[in-house]
């Protein structure tokens, strides 16, 4: 194998696919990159087994070949060059040296057909999402995955296409976030598929921010398609829990607020909240809601008030200060809409005026009040 390549070219090649390699693990191959060169271009694959990420990069290419190669040692010399041109070279006992300006470099690597093969996709489905929609569709659910490895199906985002439409669901219990996109270019046969956090968070720093991905949906593995990019995942093979039934149907009283003054409120007053416990009491009147928190332990309070639109007289419940921020945090819109059933059931929250096709729906368990 041997190639010439600019340095930032194979930098941020290198960049995409060496976060995947683990820290530690009991298969030593798992520490390399695979490096293949061939044609005009450089493959570069990192894989813990689970994930597996596979990229290419445009190179001056004399002779084909492959070598597994330690895949941070490289990293970390390539990004301390200046952006030069890298001669890159390997033998047939697997020892690789590159060169620059600066001087020879190499490095002790590995048989290129002992690193894992890239998963089989078998029986596939295929859709094809704009990254803007893919990005939100991660984004917008995943902080609300449970991190409980005894309960792994929600420790991963539920995809549920067909139909036209594309929704991806999370949950961990106290909380759930949905996000819809209807597409008339969607299947109409159901495709569902649990996917790792991990795995949408190397998904999401892979993509552009304009264009299209494709998504394959294969038995086991799912398989991500970005630009000069591929992110292949295994998936969570569990099944995922009926989240539509904790969802009210009937809702008794409603509230509109600022996004934003709510969003900064909460972050403010749940600074005086018991660190253990976050919790924020909302008192809702017809025209303003009053928001407070106490750490009874240290003797700090806070209380702050703002308007909002509400629909009863007088409305008092609990949440997780934390998680009701993290929920404001992902709503785009001006105004949200809350719903309420009553104080200790599960609350919706609803951003106003989405754009045409777009649904996102948020549920939080409340906290029980002893007393206010």
């Amino acid at each position: 194998m041997k190639f010439k390549i600019a340095r930032d070219d194979i930098h941020e090649a290198l960049q995409k696919v060496v976060s995947v390699i683990p820290q530690r693990s009991t298969i030593s191959m798992t520490q390399n990159i695979y490096l293949k060169a061939e044609g005009k271009k450089v493959e570069l694959s990192a894989t813990d087994l689970e994930i597996t990420m596979v990229t290419e990069v445009e190179a001056k290419v004399q002779e084909s070949g492959a070598i597994a190669i330690p895949g941070r040692l490289i990293n970390d010399i390539i990004r301390e060059l200046p952006n030069v041109d890298l001669m890159f070279e390997s033998d047939e006992n697997f020892r690789l040296n590159f060169k620059s300006e600066f001087g020879d470099y190499n490095i002790a690597g590995e048989n290129p057909t002992e690193f894992p093969q890239k998963p089989k996709l078998d029986k596939f489905k295929e859709v094809t999402i704009a990254n803007e929609w893919l990005r939100n569709l991660i984004s917008k659910t995943m902080f609300t995955c449970s991190t409980d490895e005894l309960r792994p199906a929600l420790t991963g985002v539920y995809f549920e296409i067909g139909e036209q439409r594309i929704q991806s669901v999370a949950t961990d219990g106290h909380r759930l976030a949905l996000l819809k996109y209807q597409d008339e270019t969607m299947p109409e046969e159901d495709i569902t598929a649990i996917i790792s956090t991990r795995a949408l968070n190397f998904a999401q720093r892979s993509m552009e921010s304009e264009g299209n991905s494709g998504m394959l949906i294969g038995e086991k593995h799912a398989l991500f398609q970005m630009d000069g990019t591929q992110l292949y995942a295994r998936l969570i093979d569990e099944i995922y829990v009926e989240y539509s039934k904790v969802i009210p149907s009937e809702i008794n009283l409603e509230m509109l607020i600022n996004t934003s003054q709510f969003y900064s409120s909460v972050k403010r007053v749940s600074l005086f909240s018991n660190p253990i416990t976050s919790q924020i009491i909302l008192k809702i009147f017809k025209d303003h809601i009053d928001i407070q928190a106490e750490d009874v332990d240290y003797g700090g309070q806070a209380q702050e008030s703002i308007p909002c639109e509400f629909t009863g007289n007088e409305f008092v419940i609990g949440f997780n200060a934390r998680y009701l921020h993290d929920m404001l945090r992902h709503v785009d819109t001006p105004q949200i809409r809350m719903q309420f059933v009553r104080p200790d059931y599960a609350v919706l929250l609803r951003p106003v005026d989405l754009p045409e096709g777009e649904e996102q729906l948020m549920l939080l368990m409340p906290i029980r009040l002893e007393q206010v």
